[in-house]
């Protein structure tokens, strides 16, 4: 029986990985890691091969485009969520939302619709507002800022930079005898009315 191949079939599985990794290194020539460990030339590259192969296939993209990669419940409440968020965090417009739900979801939703779900959270804001502890701010800044053409009351704890007041207001200048504890609303202050609303999915 060959002393190598005999060698080679005695030698352990983190042994045949380290002679892949010096292979694939180039630390040392193949010929010589044969020598050192008593092995063919023949395995010191079948051994390298797997190792390659091992690493291609980690490193490459084996997930097609099309697979699914995960799946959603869709729910009203989910909805209700993807339309504050686009409006919120992605800065979308009423028609940019029902585009959005149209386009990817295949959801017939009107601007009236989008407008009352962005109403609802904002007088749920103002609810939780309205129960803030604001006894601790001792100085606050006011002053006004627009939501297009509709004045905006705000009002920021000068210590924290914490937002207490965004109100829409009716007049500008409105100074600094504001009352701090109004309950307006601080992300959905200043929505504009919508259109007559249009047939859609009821959310």
């Amino acid at each position: 029986m060959d002393r190598g191949v005999g060698a080679a079939a005695r030698l352990p599985g983190s042994d045949r990985k380290d002679l892949a990794i010096q292979a694939l290194a180039g630390s040392e020539t193949v010929s010589d890691l044969a020598a050192r460990h008593g092995v063919s030339r023949k395995f010191i590259y079948q051994q390298t091969h797997k190792a390659r192969a091992v690493l291609d296939d980690a490193f490459s993209s084996a997930t097609p485009d099309d697979e699914v990669l995960f799946e959603l419940a869709v729910t009203k409440t989910w909805l209700r969520q993807v339309i504050i968020a686009l409006t919120l965090i992605c800065r979308s417009s009423y028609r940019g939302v029902v585009e959005f739900l149209r386009d990817l979801l295949g959801l017939p939703v009107s601007l009236g619709c989008v407008h009352d779900v962005l109403q609802a959270a904002t007088r749920q804001a103002g609810a939780i507002n309205q129960g803030q502890d604001l006894s601790g701010i001792r100085v606050g800044l006011h002053d006004e800022i627009f939501q297009g053409a509709t004045p905006v009351l705000a009002g920021v704890d000068a210590a924290s930079t914490y937002c207490y007041l965004l109100a829409a207001g009716d007049r500008r200048k409105f100074g600094g005898q504001a009352a701090i504890a109004t309950g307006g609303h601080r992300s959905l202050a200043g929505w504009n009315r919508c259109p007559k609303p249009e047939p859609s999915v009821p959310l």
